[in-house]
């Protein structure tokens, strides 16, 4: 409280009042501000009162609020994932019964009439299987990895389509955020087919709009936007590039810079190989171009180095990506202009016009568009397309159409890259091999022998596809058994069709029928499609490299189709493509274990945190009410004192001064 100085002996009544009424009016409002914290149990209330605790205690609230959401997330995320391991595990008990089943109508003791009730039975466990499939929990679908907000396996034609994207939602977790809480529809079933992938790098040119991002870069590692010096005749410029998005931009700075000493030089994309940047001084000058300070810019460019004039001097390839926005006339060894293709899925075919085009995404929104089933995906490594099929129980192909479109593409499913082991839903093409003679123990070579050709005129030629492993192997194969015969490429030759899929025999001589058999039961001609006869100049097989889903779906039909049909074979064939799905599902279960328990880790992690917060908080905002109780008391007294100090000061007069 505030007092009369000592040193003063007299001082006006005036001023004694006012220094009383001074100290009074400081000891209330103490006390006035006390009870205020004493009643909201804050030390401060207002930013004015403590600009550095308030700060730090609104830092402290946004990161509390943020860990409460992050808790209620991780819960949400934590019930989500127990839904998703109850789905998994209903997934596991119907394929082990369906297994269960097939293992059962296999071999004796079953007959047509019981193989079509267990069909019945298979029948109603698709039906649960999908039903599973489409499961969610409030909105999200825990099977339509990223796109989960609508059901991903809805029934179209005669098969099952998958309409999901991505390998599963990811959510604000803090320490488990990159846990996914939904899971792809491929990993849990098979859901997409893994072919037709492109078969060769398309390898687009480079043009004034392609961004920076889309490139590898000379090293590799892409491009790196930083500073470069460019010495054009001894004048040395930092040309900043930080902020560059396109080559058209990095073009642009550089030959403003050059040209602005050097006005004939000239810095442009390289038009024979579309990969590359030129630069071109004039003559008798030099360009020299370099990293500035700790940047690699120049080196990603492919443009590090000296560049003498009168000579056009190329950089490094910078290997584009392949993206949406690339224009199909920039991928290399294309036939322009493009024609059509032939996608087929089940009795479904649509013919695809290329020619109309422009762009990577165009061609996707086109085959999005025939409304079949099909896809359109870039390569994770942009290097090439593939396309892919999303209905389980039916089989695509991609043909050609009278162009060589597809084959430019490296997008047909029966190409001379094939591999026959994808012939036949995976089966492969059986071969005779390995015979052995009866009577002698000793290998005979006439028994390894698959098929044989025999052309209208009565010659044939057996062929042999031993260690044949390609389309293309199988084509040489056939070819040089035909000119071992001594039968010339003018009367016969073996080649792809030019419209759709297939083999194609052409047999040019004059008689009877083109005719392929079977040799020692191998069953090759069969598996190649192409057995059978002809009377007209050209033996066309059929398509056997037909690209299946390879998932439960696919094979819960396919096990229903042969218990139907009383097919034994058949039945076998899909019971066990069922262990490798109940093997896919107790995998997916473990992984969806593992997210679970990372996210029980991190709930937890994240409520520790949030006390340390809190307790944070506390101790700069909270009031101690022990001491401000004390000061309270003390306060008081100070009231108190002042007021009987006041009292009596104001009633002394001179006289009081005089005795």
């Amino acid at each position: 409280m505030s007092a009369i100085p000592a040193n003063l002996a007299r001082v006006p009544n005036l001023l004694a009042s006012r220094i009383a009424l001074g100290g009074i009016q400081n000891t209330n409002r103490e006390l006035l501000m006390l009870q205020i914290r004493l009643a909201s149990g804050k030390q401060f209330n207002r930013p004015s009162e403590n600009a550095i605790g308030a700060s730090t205690v609104s830092v402290l609230e946004d990161i509390i609020e943020r860990r409460a959401q992050r808790t209620r997330n991780l819960s949400e995320a934590d019930a989500a994932l127990n839904s998703l391991d109850s789905a998994l595990a209903d997934v596991g008990d119907i394929l082990q019964e369906a297994r269960g089943i097939g293992l059962g109508q296999i071999g004796v003791g079953s007959d047509a009439a019981t193989r079509s009730n267990q069909a019945a039975v298979i029948d109603s466990m698709l039906n649960s299987m999908m039903s599973i499939a489409n499961r969610d929990q409030r909105g999200i679908h825990f099977f339509g990895g990223d796109a989960h907000a609508a059901d991903p396996f809805t029934g179209m034609f005669e098969g099952i389509r998958y309409s999901g994207t991505g390998e599963g939602m990811r959510a604000d977790l803090g320490l488990a955020s990159d846990v996914r809480i939904t899971l792809g529809g491929a990993q849990a079933f098979g859901a997409m087919s893994g072919r037709v992938q492109g078969d060769r790098d398309l390898d687009p040119s480079m043009v004034a709009a392609t961004r920076l991002s889309d490139l590898r870069g000379a090293n590799g590692r892409g491009v790196n936007a930083g500073t470069v010096e460019v010495d054009v005749n001894g004048i040395i410029t930092s040309v900043d590039l930080s902020d560059a998005d396109s080559v058209g931009d990095v073009l642009n700075r550089l030959n403003a810079v050059i040209q602005a000493t050097d006005p004939g030089a000239t810095v442009s994309i390289d038009g024979a190989s579309g990969d590359r940047l030129a630069i071109s001084p004039s003559a008798g000058s030099t360009v020299i171009i370099r990293d500035s300070n700790s940047t690699t810019t120049a080196g990603d460019l492919g443009l590090a180095g000296t560049y003498p004039g009168g000579a056009v001097t190329l950089g490094a390839d910078l290997d584009p990506r392949l993206t949406e926005l690339t224009r199909l006339d920039s991928i290399s060894g294309l036939t322009l202009p493009l024609g059509e293709i032939m996608i087929r899925n089940g009795a479904q075919g649509r013919l695809v016009d290329l020619s109309g085009l422009t762009t990577v995404q165009d061609f996707q929104n086109a085959v999005a568009g025939l409304g079949i089933g099909v896809r359109v995906e870039i390569a994770a490594d942009g290097t090439r397309m593939n396309i892919r099929n999303e209905l389980s129980g039916l089989s695509m192909s991609v043909g050609e159409s009278g162009s060589a479109t597809a084959s430019e593409l490296g997008l047909r499913s029966f190409g001379a890259t094939t591999k026959l082991a994808d012939f036949n839903d995976g089966r492969g093409v059986r071969q005779a091999d390995g015979a052995i003679d009866p009577l002698t123990g000793l290998p005979e070579p006439a028994l390894d022998l698959d098929f044989r050709v025999t052309l209208k005129d009565g010659r044939a030629f057996d062929v042999e596809i031993e260690g044949d492993e390609s389309v293309q192997d199988v084509l040489d194969s056939i070819n040089a058994a035909a000119a071992t015969a001594g039968i010339t490429p003018a009367e016969f030759t073996a080649q792809l069709v030019s419209n759709e899929n297939g083999f194609e025999l052409v047999d040019s001589t004059v008689g009877g029928a083109t005719t392929v058999t079977d040799l020692n039961n191998s069953g090759t001609a069969t598996d190649l499609g192409i057995l059978g006869s002809s009377v007209t100049a050209t033996l066309t097989g059929t398509d056997r490299a037909t690209v299946a889903v390879d998932s439960v779906f696919s094979h819960l039909m396919a096990l229903r189709n042969a218990l139907t049909a009383n097919d034994e074979r058949g039945i076998e064939i899909a019971t066990g493509k069922l262990e490798t799905d109940v093997a896919r599902s107790v995998e997916a279960r473990a992984d969806v274990g593992v997210r679970s328990r990372r996210v029980v880790e991190a709930a937890t992690r994240e409520e520790e945190l949030g006390i340390q917060d809190m307790t944070l908080r506390s101790s700069i905002q909270d009031l101690d009410y022990t001491e401000a109780a004390t000061r309270f008391a003390g306060l008081q007294q100070q009231l108190e004192a002042g007021l009987a100090a006041a009292a009596k000061s104001v009633n002394l007069s001179l006289l009081d001064f005089l005795r």
